[in-house]
């Protein structure tokens, strides 16, 4: 071998030698730099394939498979994908896509997907599904006060165009109730969550006639009543706080009491009636019941497709979700209802035609407990007079309601029945 000729083959063949080494060495140093910071290694060529062809299936290969798969429509998909990436939420890593992070994570809210069946699924680690459900779910959570809005002042056209309702309940701008959702937490204080219905947080919604979250107060304790609750919402801040609107009024039911801006049923009084069986309203109490009730309900019908959807909400064991840096914490468990009901509504806003808002069925009132009900007196023994004034005011109103709609009734039917 000749060093001093730059084209001896044998000098060439050695130069180049080294210099693959060097660079193989170097390829090393990085790939380990980076194991250290926490950056994923470049993906095998097959993996990738597999994913591509994996998302291609789910949103392009069928015309329902999103839906089933997703549980939203690809169109609203996109949308949302569009909506995370224009304003900053969630963006483009060098390995995994918005439209690939949004799946994962709707994926799991859909079908209750534990960590290491969407390690299947998607074909990433169990860390990075974890990483990038954590960075979604902040991500859905931040756009809540975009779609899911109190309401105004104005009678909701649902109400306005249906006879039975208006123009008796022309003053209602929505209805409210609480619902109960599984919950895993510590040893510690478990004991204040248990109630009733197992280990659980005990949600308060309210939501409109046209069946949409307009507010949500989730992660009280599932020991905890409704009015203990309602009275939470209603003490907060705007925009944190339950917002109520002079003479206008909120559906509740025989959980709450009648008070200033809520009008429950009343009590002891039947609420349902099968006209095919000759059945019907014997008076104003009644009647007023049966159509607050059927208006009320929709309420229940939106706590009902919203678990439907999304099957997260009915699993109990959450500490399976695997949360990066937040495993076992119940903030998580709390945000995860918060992006439910997001997501319900957004589905909602761009799809109303989706395949899961079906025909409501009717459902009837909430069990009155023997909690609900000692709130209930001790919120009438501890109110001053003004207060009991004021309720007393209120429920005159609904007095003079139910005497107006009894009245119409009995124009269109030959009643031989009381007024109350």
């Amino acid at each position: 071998m000749d060093l001093s000729n730059p084209n001896d083959p044998l000098l060439n063949a050695v130069v180049a030698s080294i210099i693959t080494v060097i660079t193989i060495i170097l390829t090393l140093m990085e790939n380990e730099g980076n194991d250290r910071q926490g950056i994923a290694k470049e993906p095998s060529l097959i993996s990738e394939q597999w994913r591509q062809a994996h998302m291609y299936r789910i949103l392009t290969a069928g015309p329902n498979n999103c839906v089933h798969y997703l549980r939203m429509s690809s169109a609203a998909f996109y949308g949302l994908a569009n909506i995370l990436r224009s304003n900053g939420s969630l963006h483009d890593t060098f390995y995994v896509c918005v439209e690939e992070q949004l799946a994962i994570f709707l994926y799991m809210l859909g079908h209750k997907a534990k960590n290491r069946v969407c390690d299947i699924e998607f074909i990433r680690s169990g860390e990075t599904i974890s990483r990038y459900f954590n960075k979604v779910l902040g991500a859905i959570c931040s756009i809540q006060e975009r779609f899911v809005k109190q309401p105004g002042s104005e009678t909701p056209m649902e109400i306005r165009n249906a006879a039975e309702w208006f123009s008796y309940f022309e003053d209602c701008i929505g209805m409210i109730d609480g619902t109960h959702i599984q919950a895993t937490l510590p040893a510690s204080i478990v004991a204040r969550f248990r109630g009733r219905k197992q280990v659980t947080q005990n949600v308060l919604a309210a939501c409109t006639p046209d069946k949409k979250f307009t507010y949500v107060l989730a992660g009280w304790e599932g020991c905890a009543n409704d009015m203990t609750i309602l009275k939470d919402a209603l003490s907060r801040p705007p925009p944190h706080g339950l917002k109520v609107i002079a003479e206008k009024y909120y559906l509740a039911d025989a959980g709450y009491t009648t008070m200033p801006s809520f009008i429950v049923p009343y009590r002891g009084v039947r609420y349902y009636f099968n006209p095919k069986r000759d059945r019907h309203p014997t008076n104003a109490k009644e009647l007023f019941n049966h159509r607050h009730s059927k208006l009320r309900s929709k309420i229940e019908y939106v706590f009902a497709t919203l678990k439907n959807r999304f099957c997260i909400l009915g699993e109990k064991k959450f500490h399976d979700f695997l949360v990066l840096g937040r495993d076992n914490d119940y903030e998580t468990q709390v945000d995860i209802v918060l992006a439910c009901c997001v997501l319900y509504n957004y589905i909602l806003g761009v799809d109303p035609k989706d395949e899961l808002v079906v025909d409501e069925p009717y459902l009837g009132e909430k069990e009155v407990t023997e909690d609900n009900l000692f709130e209930y007196e001790q919120y009438s023994q501890t109110s001053t007079q003004v207060q009991r004034n004021v309720k007393k005011a209120w429920e005159d109103m609904r007095d003079q309601i139910a005497q107006h709609m009894w009245h119409d009734y009995c124009i269109g039917h030959v009643c031989h029945t009381t007024l109350f």
